[in-house]
């Protein structure tokens, strides 16, 4: 066992060829192909390289019969260059295909979304509802007994983008909705006593993902379901965007003690996500909860403290406030609310009214010189000495709220309480903010993130999957982020802000969800991608989706302001929110369309 001995949720052995999965197992780490499942020997080269990347399992798109009857080819390739990894069909749409694929490979994807609905209804009767759910039971208890008869495992994944007309119509786009259809289908799996099963529920949305899988694991539990579960973020993106996006939302399960394996979906070369998941799997500690408490939200727009402790006073200059008249700062929606400095300066008269100054306490009065707003930074014992009424004070542990402690801070509204524990450690912050809700300690609260490390590529992993989870709740009033070592400020300011847009609680820039790509893509995506995100990057504000096909894509994209989604051979639809703009637009005419679509809705 490795996962740091993993205390997580009590799930059944699922056997996917030779891996076994649950949580007696080592969460399992997978991708999935950008190849046709007709191109056998594009398949095997691509899946040999996430296998080399450290992949367990490789998913292949499967769009039709004719392609899942070709996958018995890519298995025999497969098995011939010396593989026994499994793999995956990821079926939409075709109960046929679905049964066809569960004949040649290990393991088959259905979607509950689309795998036997009937599609175009807005409204349903009761007695029609549960006729058609009828007759999903009827078409899945076939698919059930292909898939015993073959020893295939499923995966059950429902994703928020594609829920079914009937789904829609009694629960609407929700995490409800999404728990729902999954659990419908778990029924009838469990009826026909097939529990070779694993479970996902997936959303471009952090918040809307993990809501969903606590939901589905309590139900489960309510029902005494044990199947396993895999994680992920549909429509991550690229970059550092992508790859906090997918800590976020992966972390925080991981850390709950919640996951069984796990996919990091960026729009990349699929063997680059390999790496990242594993890391992602070095920093998260499973602690499993069956009843954790809930707490209350706190604030629903934190700030950002940018630390500039140990650095001159010029780099105060890189912090993105704006220079008036030559001389002087002005703040802007991308600047911090609070500056921490270690060691006062000139420099400190220049910075706007409206962003405060935070030092240690025993230079606060030259700083003040300076900057006559800055407030202390102190520890609980210098707090309870000298009695400060306003500033910040460090909790590190428990036994820093004790009986005086808290009665001093109740008195003190002023007061910030920085919660940062002696590790970067989800369980640690978590077991600060139960206390301190337990106790009633009502004071304002920054989450504080120290790190030693100084690779942009593991900050961009470790600190959103220790702290993002805090902010999905809504569960402080801002965002600390301290880059021990050679990381200038502005490395971990810029963390905090995506950590912050990715939860969904502040939106500093454009914002850009894309999926990763698969066979089912006709256009060059991960280009595209670029493309988009360059000409459009200046529309703070925008929420902008690009999507490789219509499978997930007009659903996932649904709380986008626009989208650019794959119609076929080198043709995109364009969205306005809800609504088609244009359709079938040639790949190299789509571009300059959108932008043109924005623009216009600008002028109106």
């Amino acid at each position: 066992m490795t996962n740091r001995n993993r205390n997580s949720r009590r799930t059944r052995q699922v056997m996917i060829g030779k891996t076994l999965l649950g949580s007696a197992f080592p969460v399992r780490v997978q991708s999935m192909l950008d190849t046709s499942a007709l191109d056998t020997q594009g398949c095997v080269e691509q899946a040999a390289r996430i296998v080399a990347a450290g992949g367990e399992l490789v998913r292949i798109a499967v769009p039709g019969v004719k392609e899942a009857i070709n996958l018995e080819q890519v298995r025999a390739a497969w098995r011939a260059a010396g593989y026994d990894q499994p793999l995956v069909a990821d079926v939409h749409f075709s109960p046929e295909a679905a049964m066809e694929a569960a004949r040649h490979v290990e393991k088959v994807r259905v979607n509950p979304g689309n795998f036997a609905e009937r599609q175009g209804k807005r409204a349903w009767t009761d007695d029609e509802y549960a006729g058609a759910l009828r007759e999903v039971g009827e078409k899945l208890w076939r698919f059930i007994a292909c898939c015993k008869k073959h020893h295939t495992a499923v995966r059950v994944g429902t994703n928020h983008g594609s829920l079914s007309d009937r789904v829609l119509w009694r629960y609407g786009n929700t995490a409800e909705g999404m728990v729902e259809a999954t659990m419908e289908y778990l029924r009838v799996f469990r009826e026909a006593s097939f529990f070779n099963v694993v479970v996902s529920l997936k959303s471009s949305d952090c918040r809307v993902m993990v809501d969903a899988v606590r939901l589905l694991v309590k139900r489960m539990e309510e029902e005494r379901m044990a199947f396993p579960l895999h994680l992920g973020v549909t429509e991550a993106g690229e970059g550092e965007d992508g790859r906090v996006r997918s800590a976020v939302g992966i972390g925080t399960l991981l850390n709950e003690g919640i996951g069984d394996t796990i996919r990091v979906s960026l729009t990349e070369a699929p063997e680059r996500e390999i790496p990242v998941a594993r890391e992602l799997l070095k920093w998260c500690i499973p602690y499993y909860r069956p009843d954790p408490p809930v707490l209350p939200p706190r604030c629903s727009r934190p700030l950002i403290v940018a630390d500039v402790a140990g650095w001159e006073g010029p780099d105060l200059e890189d912090l993105d406030f704006t220079v008036v008249d030559g001389e002087r700062w002005q703040a802007g929606e991308r600047s911090p609310e609070l500056i921490r400095v270690e060691v006062p300066g000139a420099a400190l008269a220049r910075v706007p009214e409206e962003v405060q100054v935070l030092v240690p306490f025993e230079r606060l009065e030259e700083a003040r010189g300076w900057c006559p707003r800055a407030l202390p930074l102190m520890d609980m014992a210098t707090f309870q000495r000298e009695k400060a009424t306003a500033g910040c004070v460090e909790v590190r542990s428990l036994l820093d709220l004790d009986e005086a402690a808290r009665a001093l801070l109740a008195g003190r509204q002023e007061v910030m309480v920085v919660v940062n524990p002696p590790s970067l450690d989800y369980r640690l912050y978590r077991q600060l903010l139960e206390e301190m809700a337990r106790q009633e300690v009502k004071n304002p609260l920054i989450v504080r993130a120290e790190t030693g490390e100084n690779d942009p590529g593991v900050l961009h992993v470790a600190v959103p999957s220790q702290v993002g989870g805090l902010f999905l709740d809504r569960l402080a009033h801002g965002l600390w982020v301290t880059c021990r070592g050679e990381v200038p400020p502005r490395i971990g300011m810029q963390l905090s802000r995506d950590i912050l847009q990715s939860t969904g609680v502040r939106r500093y820039k454009t914002e850009f969800v894309s999926c990763p790509g698969c066979g089912r893509t006709l256009f060059n995506l991960q280009e595209s991608v670029r493309e988009v995100k360059r000409a459009l990057a200046a529309f703070p504000g925008l929420k902008i989706a690009v999507m490789g096909c219509v499978v997930n894509g007009p659903g996932e994209m649904g709380d986008a302001d626009y989208g650019y989604v794959g119609a076929g051979r080198g043709k995109v639809t364009l969205y306005q929110g809800q609504r088609v703009a244009r359709t079938n637009v040639p790949e190299e005419e789509a571009l300059e369309a959108l932008k043109g679509l924005i623009m216009k809705d600008r002028r109106v």
